[in-house]
């Protein structure tokens, strides 16, 4: 009898595991849904602002070590910089100022940017969803690790654009196209 009792528990136990498995994956697909329409929104602000809120939430429900406490603490910090960031590339001005700051060519990109506070807490963010990625079990995790990832690289690509806005440069094809207008009209002219 005891060996009917303890089998009915299993199955139980098992049951209830498959349906928190279940709303657990649901739970996972609606953060992956959300994270996919945020980077599609393209607001770097917010981007920023929903990494921020899972790093918290991470540090907060399941840094289990002292070594991912501080990886975590970290994010938060480099998140925070970036956001210290944003602010200052809205302003030309005071921007214009920490681009002279930057005159070695190893803290500029190849488009002549600086590589800020934001631009290397991007890189060092991306790094180490790279690294969780590796440790994560399912699916599920790992396509909201990718999905983050993903977004970090839209947030960073929003960024350059507000450094050149703010530096008063063009890039892609708008410059290459003014270029090639202004060449011509200079041959022209000649």
């Amino acid at each position: 009898m005891s060996q009917g009792l303890a089998s009915v528990k299993s199955i139980a136990t098992e049951q209830t595991l498959t349906r928190l498995a279940q709303r657990s994956g649901k739970f996972q697909q609606g953060i992956l849904s959300d994270l996919g329409n945020i980077g599609k929104s393209g607001n770097l602000e917010d981007i920023v602002a929903a990494e921020k809120l899972i790093v918290k939430f991470d540090l907060k429900e399941y840094a289990n070590s002292k070594n991912m406490a501080s990886s975590l603490k970290t994010a938060q910090e480099e998140l925070e910089a970036i956001e210290i960031n944003i602010g200052l590339v809205g302003d030309p001005k005071r921007y214009k100022e920490i681009d002279l700051s930057h005159v070695q060519h190893k803290v500029r990109d190849s488009r002549d940017l600086p590589l800020d506070g934001a631009r290397i807490a991007f890189r060092s963010h991306n790094a180490r969803l790279v690294n969780y990625d590796k440790t994560k079990s399912n699916d599920h995790e790992k396509s909201i690790i990718q999905a983050r990832r993903q977004n970090i690289r839209i947030a960073e690509n929003l960024y350059i654009e507000r450094q050149e806005k703010a530096l008063g440069r063009e890039h892609g094809a708008q410059a290459k196209q003014q270029s090639r207008t202004t060449t011509s009209k200079e041959q022209l002219e000649k």
